[in-house]
């Protein structure tokens, strides 16, 4: 072959060959046995049909291709046309773009399978999250209106302006809770009306110590998420107790993290029920695995003399 054009002619002539080889491994071998784990179906197919395009081949250059373009190499293949190097180099030069685009279908489809899991993924997080989400919102409302309950059969002249507070809790959980962040300030707002409610139904007999620190300026965080720590230590901590207990909750922000931190004192009727494993710390558990991962810090304990959370959370930059 001594120039380009006796090349390229050369190579088209296994063109037919390389395609029809190309289209069966690439929509009928692969899908039908490579992937259904039946190797050994498909390397035995993929063999036979590489040989019967190579068969083929010799006789489409056999008797058309060379007499057309290369007449002067008919003399030495009539001695043996069938010479078997020839037909395994032709096996080699058929197989060699049914390797590349095997290599590139199976990058394509792994790619492919990869996205579609990750989206599956996240599907399945988003469902879990909503109804995570779905479960909290009745169970504070649940516990808001119990409070407000043990006043209304005291008959106490405060019912009127707690239902209002809790109208303004409502429409929050209702209308402005239901997107994945809401802004910090916002939180610690519900936070300040669910302490304000709590406070004229327990009266004298809890002392909360409640302090924010640190810039909250534009920080976002998933709706509801700190509440729940909230509503467990006034139920668990308060709820039974006939001394005076103690509340304290610490929120600070420092260098990308939102540190929050909640104390309270275990009435003794209730510390034999309650182990910190209820629906609303389980639930914010689970959130918070699912929305931040190792991003975060909880620890839950409990001593003899109170019930202690700490939580913090690397905040990422769309949250701050």
């Amino acid at each position: 072959m001594g120039s380009f054009k006796d090349a390229l002619i050369y190579e088209l002539l296994f063109l037919p060959s390389r395609f029809i080889a190309v289209y069966v491994n690439w929509f009928l071998l692969i899908p039908k046995f490579l992937y259904k784990n039946r190797l050994l179906s498909y390397f035995a197919i993929l063999i036979l049909v590489l040989l019967i395009l190579a068969i083929g081949h010799r006789y489409f250059v056999l008797y058309w291709g060379f007499p057309k373009y290369f007449p002067q190499w008919m003399d030495g293949y009539k001695v043996n046309p069938w010479n078997f190097s020839k037909l395994v180099q032709a096996v080699l030069i058929i197989i060699s773009p049914v390797a590349y685009t095997t290599g590139f279908k199976l990058f394509m489809d792994w790619y492919k399978q990869r996205n579609e899991t990750e989206i599956l993924k996240q599907e399945k997080t988003n469902a879990e999250l909503k109804f995570l989400r779905s479960q909290t919102n009745p169970h504070f409302l649940f516990n808001t209106l119990n409070s407000i309950y043990g006043l209304a059969l005291e008959k106490s002249e405060k019912t009127p302006g707690l239902i209002l507070k809790l109208s303004d809790i409502l429409s929050y959980t209702l209308y402005e809770s239901n997107v994945k962040k809401v802004l910090l300030s916002k939180e610690l707002m519900l936070i300040e009306n669910i302490i304000a409610l709590e406070k004229e139904r327990f009266e004298k007999r809890v002392v909360i110590d409640y302090k924010v620190e640190g810039d909250i300026e534009g920080i976002k965080i998933p709706p509801l998420i700190l509440v729940p720590f909230i509503e467990n230590a006034f139920k668990h901590g308060l709820k039974n107790e006939v001394k005076k207990g103690w509340i304290t909750i610490r929120i600070k922000t420092s260098k990308n993290i939102l540190s929050f931190s909640i104390e309270n004192s275990i009435s003794k009727i209730e510390d034999v029920h309650h182990n910190g494993g209820g629906l609303g710390l389980q639930n914010v558990s689970r959130r918070l695995d699912l929305l931040y991962g190792d991003n975060k810090e909880l620890v839950i304990d409990k001593t003899d003399e109170a019930f202690i959370v700490k939580l913090k959370i690397k905040l990422v930059e769309n949250e701050s």
